[in-house]
């Protein structure tokens, strides 16, 4: 994709959007100045080559184990469905872009990116595409150029983006914690693979991963026979001793891994409940409303659209902030994902790493990561404001939990991967303030008048 290095594109770009083209060369003249190289050499190297040399240099916390990693609590706060650029792609100190690019249709028009507020659910759009093979079309043999090309599932909406005012929980978290703008979905897939590779490290070859999750109330059986509960991440930790829990506000996707895994999950209440005592397990996953036939109509509050992102934003903020006032916060980590883009544009093209089910072959290729999402390290360890340009995907977590608590690695996925302590600044001594962060007003999403399309479950 062009860049301001191309002196024509950046003054096409200063012709249309003149504050984000200043924005994007102070942002790689700060990263050049960190790598140590002139402008020169930075646009010989180009913003990705920038970019990875500015991670080499992160490496070095990645390579602690054991006790050396001083997080005892690991809680892990996963929404749904939105990309970097699209949530973040504002930050002036991270790889973000947004006004100013444009994408072809196919039929000989570009659709631009544009502002999306006073719309905060993309009620009467289509909900993005985010499937395999629409994530495909949107990757197009890696020009990252057909978000909305026919295929992509998408329409202009999925060009759209938000700047912090309209983000304010999480722009104020970005300044608290280390912000993560090379964190890709593990998979080029929909929620469900992702998920999976979220405790798993593999979604066992499957490019869908439909399943009927049993959700809230309890009783929560019968459940499928699931995938082994063996193959998780809460396997490894029981086997040591240790605990890891899912803590669902409807769908239980710990239920996965049937019966195995919904003993090894709860409702949303006991993760304020354990929080406040502080008893948290090792590891913590707290999911959101995430009912299909609720987010279609828009009244979840894991921002999946059509749902309205300020109620997601209330939900992060009550998560979060339940972590922070436990007794737990002083050695913890708290990782606020997305599951996957969710079909709305990036800029960056996803990598292909090792994996148990990779191919040379795109369209099978489980090593091909999706586009990046939002990622924020919240820690008494985590600098302020600071942007970690490490590979990473949801394995990275697994990967970090492993080395803490020297765990085998559940597939090559997790053991390949970079851990996310190279996020972590364990130099220094912790900062035990806690974060300033705001609590915002508690809105209800409002449903749409008609439903949004989506085509798989659980989307």
């Amino acid at each position: 994709m062009e860049d301001v290095f191309d002196p024509a594109y950046a003054e096409e770009l200063d012709a249309v959007a003149p504050d984000e083209g200043l924005r994007r060369r102070e942002f790689l003249a700060r990263t050049a100045a960190t790598v140590g190289v002139g402008l020169g050499l930075a646009a010989t190297l180009g913003p990705d080559r920038l970019i990875a040399a500015a991670a080499a240099q992160e490496a070095r916390g990645a390579r602690r184990t054991g006790r050396d990693i001083p997080i005892d609590t690991f809680v892990v706060v996963m929404m749904e469905n939105r990309s970097f650029d699209h949530f973040l792609g504002w930050m002036p100190n991270a790889d973000g872009r947004q006004a100013g690019l444009s994408y072809p249709d196919g039929a000989g028009n570009m659709v631009d990116t544009h502002y999306l507020p006073p719309d905060f659910q993309g009620c009467g759009h289509p909900v993005p595409g985010h499937l395999w093979n629409q994530a495909r079309v949107q990757f197009d043999n890696g020009a990252v150029d057909g978000f909305q090309l026919p295929g992509s599932g998408n329409d202009a909406y999925a060009v759209g983006y938000y700047r912090a005012k309209d983000v304010p929980f999480l722009a104020a978290a970005t300044r608290a914690g280390t912000t993560c703008d090379r964190y890709f979905a593990s998979l080029m897939a929909s929620t469900n693979p992702n998920r999976a590779y979220t405790h798993a490290a593999t979604s066992y070859g499957n490019k869908f991963l439909v399943v009927n999750l049993p959700g809230d109330p309890p009783p929560q059986f019968p459940t499928t026979p699931g995938f082994p509960f063996s193959s998780t991440i809460e396997s490894r930790l029981l086997r040591a001793g240790l605990e890891g829990r899912t803590f669902y506000s409807d769908v239980d996707y710990a239920s996965m891994w049937g019966r195995g895994g919904v003993q090894h999950s709860a409702p949303i209440a006991e993760y304020h409940e354990r929080a406040a005592l502080g008893t948290l397990p090792q590891l913590s996953f707290v999911d959101p409303e995430m009912l299909s036939e609720k987010e279609l109509i828009g009244v979840t509050n894991d921002q999946h659209p059509v749902s309205d992102i300020r109620t997601g934003e209330w939900f992060m903020s009550d998560a979060i902030h339940a972590f922070m006032r436990s007794p737990q916060w002083k050695r913890g980590a708290l990782f606020l994902v997305w599951d996957e883009w969710g079909g709305f544009f990036d800029h960056v093209v996803p990598p292909s790493v090792p994996d148990i089910n990779a191919s040379a072959n795109l369209d099978d290729n489980f090593g091909q990561m999706g586009f990046r999402t939002p990622a924020v390290v919240l820690s008494p360890y985590a600098k302020p404001g600071a942007v970690a340009h490490t590979r990473f995907g949801h394995e990275s977590i697994l990967r970090m939990v492993e080395d803490r608590y020297r765990l085998r690695p559940c597939t090559v996925r997790d053991a390949k991967a970079n851990s996310i302590a190279a996020a972590f600044d364990f130099n220094r001594k912790p900062r035990l303030e806690l974060p300033r962060l705001p609590t915002p007003p508690s809105i209800i999403s409002q449903p749409c008048s008609e439903p949004s399309t989506e085509v798989e479950t659980n989307g």
